[in-house]
């Protein structure tokens, strides 16, 4: 008989020995480390390598990157996360050989991610369901979830963007702000209009509900 974790291998063509590993690692309790750490033992990477020559430059990636890398530079695990975490966070890489390997691992990623989140949804794990669904977005978009979604929009000025982001200001109070205001806000009067279309290009879902106790009458 066909078992969920067997449909969701054919499904996303994650071999045997990777989905065994998932299995075997999955936790209802895992943290964004031990998350990456389980993607980065995924089989689907096993023929990489750590090169001698890339050792340098893979350890001032570690010390780059958001997400803490517990191995060492010398596991090819560490190379799989440090370069995930890399493409995440658009960082520019000095040696070809890495490139290739991230262009390698990034084809596969947001395929494996999804697998990933499809166990963790059939198990009925909503904390981790809603944590690998924020890293397949992250890997979709280039982007942490941390930073701000006008990052997405090519035409504001990066320093613009570092400012919105150092303000720490709640994104959906966006929404409330008018142009002058948005231009106070990051004190660049002239782009207050700009970013508030962009602001304002960003789907907005509005909900209400109507509560109504259970009755006969209602039944």
């Amino acid at each position: 008989q066909p078992t969920d974790l067997g449909r969701v291998a054919a499904y996303y063509y994650v071999g045997a020995s990777t989905i065994s590993v998932y299995n075997e690692h999955l936790k209802p309790t895992l943290s964004d480390i031990e998350l990456l750490r389980l993607f980065s033992l995924s089989k689907d990477f096993s023929n990489l390598t750590v090169r001698e020559e890339e050792k340098q430059e893979l350890m001032r990636l570690v010390e780059r990157v958001p997400i803490p890398v517990k191995e060492g530079v010398d596991e090819p695990s560490a190379k799989t996360n440090v370069l995930l975490q890399a493409y995440i966070s658009q960082l520019k890489l000095d040696g070809f050989s890495l490139l290739s390997d991230m262009t390698y691992i990034t084809q596969s990623a947001a395929r494996l991610m999804r697998c990933i989140h499809e166990i963790v949804l059939k198990r009925g794990w909503a904390a981790l369901a809603e944590r690998v669904l924020n890293f397949c977005k992250m890997i979709d978009r280039r982007m942490w979830l941390s930073q701000t979604p006008l990052r997405q929009f090519k035409n504001i000025p990066e320093d613009i963007i570092k400012k919105i982001e150092r303000k720490d200001f709640p994104w959906e109070r966006f929404y409330d702000l008018a142009p002058q205001e948005i231009g106070e806000l990051i004190r660049f009067p002239k782009m207050g209009k700009a970013i508030y279309r962009f602001v304002h290009q960003f789907p907005r879902l509005q909900l209400s509900a109507h509560v109504q106790p259970i009755t006969r009458t209602l039944l």
